[in-house]
Formats: C-alpha cells, sequence, structure tokens
C-alpha cells in the first residue's frame, strides 16, 4: 500500500546556473501561474536592455501623451 506524502506548497533547487521550482496546483491557480511566467520573462527583457532609467522615464511620458491624445475625447465626452 503507498505511504500518503505530505503536501509540498513550494520547493525548488538549483544546479549551476538553473533554478527548478515546483509548485502544487493549490498554490496558484492557471491565472496566477500566468502572470508569474509573464513576471519572470519581463524581468528577463529587462535584465537584457541596455535602456537607461532617464531613457525609460522618456518613453514612459510618450507612450503615456500618445494615450491620452488617442483617449481624450472619449473621456472628456463623459464629463
Amino acid at each position: 500500500m503507498a505511504q500518503p506524502t505530505e503536501m509540498i506548497m513550494l520547493n525548488y533547487q538549483t544546479t549551476g546556473s538553473t533554478v527548478s521550482l515546483t509548485l502544487s496546483k493549490e498554490y496558484l491557480n492557471s491565472q496566477e501561474l500566468l502572470r508569474f511566467i509573464e513576471v519572470l520573462r519581463i524581468k528577463e527583457l529587462l535584465s537584457q536592455s541596455q535602456m537607461t532609467a532617464d531613457d525609460a522615464m522618456v518613453l514612459d511620458e510618450a507612450l503615456k501623451d500618445n494615450w491620452w491624445q488617442q483617449n481624450q475625447a472619449r473621456f472628456l465626452s463623459k464629463i
């Protein structure tokens, strides 16, 4: 007869330059897991970026300005 095993919510093992992560399905639902993976992917992309913090702020402002130009009529029409 198989012995019941203790449920491990989170376990990790490091070897060389990798980390193996094991999570119980009860620990994160599928949406949370996808968000966690997305955060890791973004972190990887950011680590490869050569953009300075000042460049990022300029880009952020440009994106917000562009978004506002495209959406201001829709928001202001509700006032």
